[in-house]
């Protein structure tokens, strides 16, 4: 009951965090006048479950290494989260993004899954991270200066991963 309340807290905290940052959304194609921010393509792997409410992207600056409490893990995510994206169209098998974010250093670019239940913060699994190579398991940092994109952001994300009973990996 206490991961199920962690969980709940965790993404109550992201919900309210991205509502405040305004403009941090995807977008399928990337301008001329982009500005700064991460650019890849996602690739879904095996069949979007019917019981998929939303798929995002969420960028934190740091990886949470060892939290195990639920009042961590919520302080966690309201000092760490960056930007949360809008939703990824369903069914698709790959999807091309931009996310805007300022010059800075993130050590976390995730793909977030979330069900179609009422109360859909209990389920929320990753789906997948950016990783440049999996040697430690931890996905890859990434350091945007200002006026770049950093393209080639690319993340697998597999629903096979709804099956692990931790919900980030």
């Amino acid at each position: 009951m206490e991961k199920i309340f962690c969980f709940i807290c965790i993404l109550l905290g992201l919900c309210w965090i991205a509502a405040c940052q305004p403009g941090h959304g995807l977008s399928p194609a990337v301008g001329e006048n982009a500005g700064t921010g991460l650019s890849g393509r996602i690739e879904f792997i095996g069949q979007w479950p019917d019981s998929t409410k939303e798929v995002r992207v969420a960028v934190l600056d740091t990886y949470p290494r060892g939290i195990t409490d639920a009042d961590s893990l919520l302080g966690f995510v309201i000092n760490n989260l960056v930007a949360f994206s809008d939703t990824i169209p369903r069914y698709t098998q790959s999807y091309d993004y931009f996310l805007p974010l300022e010059e800075g250093f993130y050590e976390w670019v995730v793909v977030v899954w979330f069900p179609d239940i009422e109360l859909h913060l209990f389920g929320v699994r990753e789906l997948g991270a950016y990783y440049g190579s999996r040697q430690d398991g931890i996905p890859s940092p990434v350091y945007i200066s200002k006026g770049s994109i950093i393209s080639g952001v690319d993340i697998q994300a597999d629903f096979s991963n709804l099956e692990n009973e931790a919900p980030f990996f």
